[in-house]
């Protein structure tokens, strides 16, 4: 499946949750965001890159570099004026992966879908009353408008429905009228009825679809993902342009088939939140005595 368009350059809607803790938490915000940012372009950046990529001030930008730098997370080019994240970045979440993903790899179960896919796969968990992003891999290299991190409307994405369907029909309907209170975004609310009929859909094949749901031009093939991280359900889903979801869905639903079932195989051991456990040696700071 070659395709010289790319669902990632689709325009994309920018949904996310209001920050109401101050300063603070914006800073933290966008220290974070400043890492996944390498993760998607998976290269060294300028200041002024990052400033674009991000639409931060440049001033700014600048000073939030060179602090992830002093701190050791970023390493600093004097003569190429460029900045890319240390081995420390990569030890961070590094004993997620060998002590709760075991079972199976999700970074090459999701280099497979989209190599396989020549699109875009993008792996979801549950925030709130949104589906989070916290895995995006696409077959190109242009990566525009979608990054770890993005949140989409659980009740309205394919990857939130999935999710959803995990839910009993009472929590997903006090999800749906929540969401429908709050979200301004849109000019109808969700239709609870409706939703707990594709969700319904959702537990009896295992996948759940959306076409122009979140944005205009973009559809999402998405299924479940047999692995939990501390209790949370994960899905993956598969996104092409919708004048394509057609002509692609069954190739797509056998390609997430038949992925599924090779890196994680029926009677595979599932996650447990008991397998997330502290490491025994403690971590402490000690004081000098003088």
């Amino acid at each position: 499946m070659d395709h010289t368009d790319s669902f990632e350059e689709l325009p994309l809607t920018d949904v996310v949750p209001p920050l109401p803790y101050g300063k603070s938490v914006g800073t933290i915000h966008r220290g974070l965001e400043v890492l996944e940012l390498f993760a998607v372009e998976q290269r060294a950046l300028t200041v002024g890159e990052v400033s674009s990529k991000l639409g931060y001030p440049q001033s700014s930008t600048s000073v939030l570099l060179h602090g992830l730098s002093d701190l050791g997370y970023l390493q600093h080019n004097r003569h190429e004026r460029t900045f890319i994240p240390t081995l420390r970045v990569s030890f961070l979440g590094m004993w997620m992966h060998q002590r709760v993903l075991a079972e199976g790899s999700l970074l090459d179960f999701m280099e497979t879908l989209a190599t396989h896919s020549g699109h875009v796969a993008m792996l979801a968990t549950q925030n709130g009353l949104y589906a989070q992003y916290i895995h995006i891999v696409s077959a190109r290299s242009s990566r525009v408008g979608l990054k770890p991190g993005l949140l989409r409307p659980i009740c309205r994405s394919a990857v939130g429905k999935v999710l959803l369907s995990a839910l009993p029909d009472q929590d997903v309907a006090r999800i749906v009228r929540n969401a429908n209170a709050i979200d301004s975004s849109f000019p109808t609310h969700v239709d609870i009825q409706q939703l707990l009929i594709e969700l319904n859909e959702c537990r009896r094949t295992g996948f759940a679809f959306s076409r122009d749901s979140v944005s205009n031009g973009a559809s999402v093939i998405a299924a479940k993902v047999p692995v939990e991280i501390d209790g949370q359900p994960l899905a993956v889903g598969i996104g092409v342009h919708t004048w394509e979801l057609e002509q692609l869905r069954e190739v797509i639903v056998k390609l997430l088939t038949d992925t599924l079932a090779t890196y994680f195989p029926p009677g595979a051991k599932r996650c447990e939140p008991s397998r997330v456990q502290a490491l025994s040696s403690a971590y402490a700071v000690v004081k000098s005595s003088s």
